[in-house]
């Protein structure tokens, strides 16, 4: 996971979405995975899935980037699938519930800074709790720049090359080992600075206001359809044979939104 790129997308990103308040968004996500527990019909969920899509290219979020993270869950979710699935159609829902709301979250973080989507639940949670999750934040970048500084000096010391995979998975395997140490020293050196400094908890983010009211409405109304759309299909059985309506639909909405990415480049 390049938290590097997740990070430069919410920060330096100038979409209608990026602009949206956190607020809006969460309370959009929250009803999106709302839309996948209570879902039954992979059809619908998968209409849901291919119009999410669609937002995000119209836009112009980094889909190449977004969607081998979206995908992870789905590794999981086909072997559980595999393993406890009474038939293909249980299979297919599995995996896309888990796609779906996997693709909700990833679309979330790269539209919104990681400080401002803790920033309202910091004010539901105990003190330390928001502050530990601020702190790792700060960490995971001084992790990832020393992780590269690591392979990259195994490389040019070891000479380390793709034709000696076992020499590389030793070298690696070593530097993912002093990385760890690495990991529990800075822990330490951070704790004892703001101890030394008189923390006493209470690392607050000022909630960041919306600069486009129509993106929250949209989000919302968009995790509103989600959920009245599986539910329609869960307790309505005069539409369980019009669900792949929903996905051609989804389709088209996704074609709809890459091409308007790419128009408006």
């Amino acid at each position: 996971m390049d938290v590097t790129a997740v990070d430069r997308s919410a920060v330096n990103g100038a979409s209608a979405l990026h602009r949206a308040a956190p607020r809006s968004k969460l309370v959009a996500v929250a009803l999106l995975i709302c839309a996948v527990v209570v879902a039954t019909d992979p059809l619908a969920l998968a209409g849901v899935t291919l119009a999410l899509l669609g937002a995000a290219g119209a836009v112009r979020l980094p889909l190449r980037q977004m969607l081998p993270l979206a995908l992870y869950p789905a590794l999981f979710a086909v072997i559980f699938a595999l393993a406890a699935a009474p038939g293909p159609v249980t299979a297919a829902l599995i995996v896309l519930k888990a796609v779906t709301a996997a693709l909700g979250v990833v679309v979330l973080m790269f539209t919104t800074p990681y400080p401002q989507v803790f920033a309202p639940i910091q004010r539901v949670t105990p003190t330390i709790v928001g502050d530990a999750l601020l702190m790792t934040y700060r960490s995971l970048f001084i992790l990832a720049e020393k992780s590269a500084d690591l392979m990259r000096a195994v490389r040019l010391r070891a000479g380390v090359s793709a034709r000696q995979p076992l020499r590389s998975a030793q070298a690696t395997t070593r530097a993912l080992g002093g990385l760890l140490l690495y990991s529990f020293d800075l822990s330490q050196r951070e704790y004892d600075i703001l101890r030394i400094r008189g923390y006493e908890g209470g690392f607050r983010v000022t909630p960041q206001s919306s600069t486009a009211p129509a993106a929250d409405v949209a989000a919302i109304v968009f995790g509103s359809l989600a959920l009245a759309l599986t539910l329609a299909a869960r307790s309505l059985p005069a539409l369980a044979g019009l669900t792949w309506m929903t996905t051609l639909a989804g389709l088209a909405l996704l074609i709809a939104g890459l091409l308007l990415g790419r128009r408006t480049r």
